[in-house]
């Protein structure tokens, strides 16, 4: 005979295990745990996912990217990442060899460039995000920006590279950092630097467009109905070359059409010794008479030839 199934429900009941103790007694907590955690390990992922793939396109965007300017809208957009930090650190990089090569063309700008280098290395320095890498490069910009800056006093400077040492015993800088504390030690480089400082070099002015043009050329930026009168008299000027010209040719086509007048040379006249030839003139001369025609005996072959009615 089969047992009722309240009788298998009552059986469970009245079990020993600690098992079915525990679940009897705690079994809504447990599975309301048990769902807390899965909704939570799904969220996990999601943000996992999601973080990863917003990490690889920062890293294809710092990739393609070259200016300080670029490097800079970068860290800005991922402030607080690891991606971030290195942007700000190239972008600081980027200002400081600008930097460096202006000021020795442009002094002004080269300031400006270093002192904008400045706030990309601090900005790294202060993020928590940043790897001790790149820390350690800003570090080392942060100790180059400042010993160009110097005015003759390199305290500052040893101050930074000094810094670099401390935070970083073993860093690929150490010995030119060392090397850069011992010369700004000596007495010749705060010369040089307290030279460097009063020197204000600035770019060559640039030329107008109108400057180099010749003498009498209008300027480039006159407008086209507007003309000068150097270009007015010029333009006046083929029209009397052409009148000038015309006269010329009408001169000459006058002297063409009169004839000149023969005159005797003096070889015309006669030598001694010889018979002067006496020309008559034409109007002198008188005018010539046909002489009248007289008739030829025919001969006895045209008689023959002669139809006989003429004979």
């Amino acid at each position: 005979m089969k047992p009722e199934p309240m009788q298998h429900a009552k059986a469970f009941r009245n079990s020993t295990s600690p098992i079915v103790k525990w679940f009897d007694q705690h079994g809504n907590t447990a599975t309301a745990i048990l769902c807390v955690a899965m909704i939570g390990g799904a969220i996990w992922f999601s943000y996992h996912r999601t973080t990863s793939a917003r990490s690889e396109t920062a890293w294809a965007a710092y990739s393609q990217s070259n200016t300080a300017k670029d490097f800079g809208d970068i860290a800005d957009l991922y402030e607080s990442t690891e991606v971030g930090a290195w942007a700000r650190l190239s972008e600081g990089e980027r200002y400081l060899e600008q930097g460096i090569a202006l000021m020795f063309t442009d002094r002004a700008a080269g300031l400006g460039e270093l002192e904008a280098a400045d706030k990309s290395f601090r900005k790294v320095l202060d993020s928590k995000s940043a790897a001790n890498l790149a820390r350690e490069r800003a570090l080392w910009g942060l100790a180059k920006s400042t010993e160009t800056q110097s005015d003759g006093d390199t305290t500052k400077a040893i101050e930074a590279y000094q810094a670099l040492l401390t935070q970083f015993p073993k860093t690929i800088y150490k010995a030119a950092a060392e090397e850069r504390i011992e010369s700004l030690k000596s007495g010749r480089s705060k010369e040089f630097y307290a030279w460097f400082h009063k020197q204000k070099p600035k770019p060559p002015d640039l030329k107008k467009p109108k400057d180099g043009l010749p003498a009498g050329h209008p300027p480039i930026d006159m407008p086209l109905d507007d003309k000068s009168e150097d270009d007015k008299s010029e333009t006046k000027k083929p029209d009397t070359k052409d009148d000038s010209q015309s006269e010329d040719t009408k001169s000459d086509d006058k002297k063409v059409e009169k004839k000149p007048v023969p005159t005797d040379s003096p070889d015309d006249n006669p030598k001694d010794g010889d018979k002067p030839t006496i020309e008559p003139s034409k109007t002198s001369a008188p005018p010539k008479k046909d002489a009248p025609k007289e008739d030829q005996p025919k001969s006895e072959s045209e008689d023959k030839d002669a139809p006989a009615d003429s004979k």
